[in-house]
C-alpha cells in the first residue's frame, strides 16, 4: 500500500467516518467482536433484540399495538416463535401507511429518508434514525472488507444515477476524500462508456470493484471483447440481481479476483452477504431477523420461499415481518468460516433484463425501476416489458394519486432515456403477477433474451 492509500486509510478515511456519526467506530468495533460468537449466544441476542424492538414497537407504534392485541402477544415475552402469529408487512401497508408506522418517540426528530422501488417495482418510502443507519453502516463496512477490499481503498463502481453528483461541491468533495470512487453510470452504458470506465480503472487500479451483478458482468465481457487485462482489485462485490454461475465464472477469470455476492435492499440495507469461503451468504444478525417462508411456515433447507425481514435496528420506523419480495432458500450445515450466522444458499427473485436503447446503450433494470418507479408520481407497481427494439410496454397499477401530469412526466422520461425513436404503450393493470418459480420480474427484455442465453451456454 503507497502512501497516498495510508493516508486516506490512516486519517482522512477515520475523520470522515467520524463526522458521518461518531458512534460508527464503536459500532464496527462491536459487531466484529460478535463474528465468532457461538450460535447459541447469536440465537439470545437475537431473541434479545426483537423483544426490545417489540415493546418499542408497540409502545410507540398503534399500528403495531393494534397487531399484537390482535394476536394477544405480550411484547414483554415476545421471542422468535411468535412472529408467525403476526402478520406480515406489505408494500402496499408502507405506501398507504408510512406516516402511521414512525414511533412516536422519534416525531420532530432528523431522520434518514430512503426512497426506492425495491427489487418489485412497488416505489415506497422508509425513515430511518440516525443511530440505526449509523448501526448498518458499520455492518455494511465489515462486509466489504470480507471482499479483501481495506477501509480508504479506492473503489470502481457500476451503478446507476452516482448519489454524490445530486449534492453539489459537498458530494463532490466527499467523494473525492472519502468514497474515492469512480463510477460507470448504468443508466448511459454502452461500448464507449464501458471502455472510458475501463481506461479508468487501468490508471486508477482501485481496490474495490462494486456494482449490479450483470453490470460488472458486461464489464468483464467487454475487457474479454478488447483482449484487455485489468488490474487485479483487492475485492469485488456483487448485488442487487441474481449473480448467475457464468457471469461469475467470467469476472473472476478477466479480473482474477474471487466475487462476494452480497443481498440487500434500501429499506433495511444488508440482510446477507458471502464471506471468504464463498458458501452461501450469511444473515447480517445483529441488523436484521430474517424468515424464509413456504406459504405462511418456516420453508425447510433448500426449499424455495418469501423473504420477510424484521428490521432490528430502525426504531424510527419499525418493520417487523416486512416481506421484501424476493425469493431465497436456506443453505444447511456449517461455514468453514466458523461464523454461526444463519446463511442463505442463493436469493432466486431479483433477475433484471437489461434495455438496448435504439443507440446501442445498455440500460439497467434496476436503474431504470428506480427512477421511473419513483420519479413519475402516481405508480403503484411498475413492470417494464422491451419488445422490440424501439418499443416498450409498461405494465402499470396505477395508485391513488394517479393524475394526467404522470402520462407527460412519463413521456418525457422515455424521451430522456430512449431516445425519440422509442415507441410505447402503457397497459394499466390491477396487479402485476409474479411468475410461476414465484419471481417477479420488474423489467423483461426480448430483445436481450436470445443473446444471454447464449452466453449461458
Amino acid at each position: 500500500m503507497g502512501l497516498t492509500d495510508r493516508l486516506f486509510r490512516d486519517v482522512i478515511w477515520p475523520m470522515w467516518l467520524r463526522r458521518d456519526d461518531p458512534r460508527t467506530p464503536g459500532y464496527l468495533r462491536e459487531i466484529e467482536r460478535r463474528r465468532k460468537d457461538a450460535p447459541e449466544i447469536v440465537a439470545a441476542r437475537q431473541a434479545v433484540r426483537l423483544r426490545r424492538l417489540a415493546c418499542h414497537a408497540v409502545a410507540t407504534v398503534p399500528y403495531y399495538r393494534d397487531l399484537f392485541r390482535a394476536a394477544r402477544i405480550d411484547p414483554a415475552r415476545f421471542t422468535p416463535a411468535d412472529l408467525l402469529r403476526l402478520p406480515t408487512l406489505s408494500k402496499t401497508t408502507i405506501r398507504e401507511r408510512g406516516d402511521d408506522l414512525i414511533s412516536s418517540a422519534y416525531r420532530g426528530e432528523p431522520l434518514i429518508s430512503k426512497k426506492t422501488s425495491g427489487s418489485t417495482g412497488v416505489p415506497l418510502r422508509v425513515r430511518i434514525d440516525e443511530a440505526g443507519m449509523a448501526w448498518k453502516r458499520a455492518a455494511t463496512l465489515l462486509a466489504d472488507e470480507d471482499s479483501g477490499w481495506r477501509r480508504g481503498g479506492a473503489i470502481a463502481k457500476a451503478w446507476g444515477n452516482p448519489e454524490y453528483k445530486q449534492f453539489g461541491w459537498r458530494g463532490w468533495l466527499r467523494n473525492a476524500l472519502y468514497e474515492r470512487a469512480l463510477h460507470l453510470d448504468t443508466l448511459k452504458m454502452d461500448a464507449a462508456a464501458i471502455d472510458r470506465f475501463v481506461d479508468r480503472l487501468i490508471v486508477r487500479r482501485p481496490a474495490l470493484l462494486f456494482g449490479h451483478a450483470h453490470s460488472v458482468y458486461l464489464v468483464a465481457h467487454r475487457c474479454r471483447e478488447r483482449s484487455i487485462v485489468p488490474p487485479a482489485p483487492a475485492g469485488i462485490i456483487t448485488t442487487a440481481m441474481v449473480l448467475h454461475g457464468f457471469e461469475r465464472k467470467l469476472i473472476e477469470s478477466v479480473f482474477r479476483c474471487p466475487v462476494t455476492n452480497r443481498y440487500g435492499c434500501e429499506e433495511v440495507s444488508l440482510i446477507a452477504c458471502e464471506c471468504p469461503a464463498h458458501d452461501g451468504l450469511h444473515i447480517n444478525v445483529d441488523s436484521v431477523f430474517v424468515e424464509v417462508l413456504a406459504g405462511d411456515r418456516p420453508a425447510a433447507p433448500g426449499q424455495p420461499g418469501d423473504v420477510v425481514i424484521t428490521d432490528l435496528s430502525n426504531f424510527a420506523m419499525p418493520l417487523v415481518r416486512y416481506r421484501v419480495g424476493d425469493v431465497a432458500r436456506w443453505s444447511a450445515g456449517e461455514c468453514a468460516c466458523g461464523r454461526a450466522a444463519p446463511r442463505l444458499a442463493a436469493v432466486e427473485g431479483r433477475e433484471a433484463d437489461y434495455v438496448v436503447t435504439p443507440s446501442g446503450h445498455y440500460i439497467s433494470g434496476i436503474s431504470l425501476t428506480e427512477n421511473f418507479a419513483t420519479l413519475v408520481p402516481g405508480i403503484a407497481q411498475l413492470q417494464i416489458v422491451q419488445e422490440k427494439v424501439d418499443f416498450l410496454r409498461f405494465r402499470i397499477v396505477r395508485a391513488a394519486d394517479w393524475a394526467a401530469g404522470a402520462e407527460v412526466a412519463l413521456a418525457d422520461m422515455v424521451r430522456e432515456r430512449f431516445g425519440p425513436a422509442t415507441r410505447y404503450e402503457c397497459e394499466f393493470t390491477d396487479a402485476i403477477e409474479r411468475e410461476p418459480s414465484g419471481k417477479y420480474r420488474f423489467c423483461i427484455s426480448h430483445v436481450l433474451a436470445d443473446a444471454r442465453r447464449g452466453q449461458a451456454a
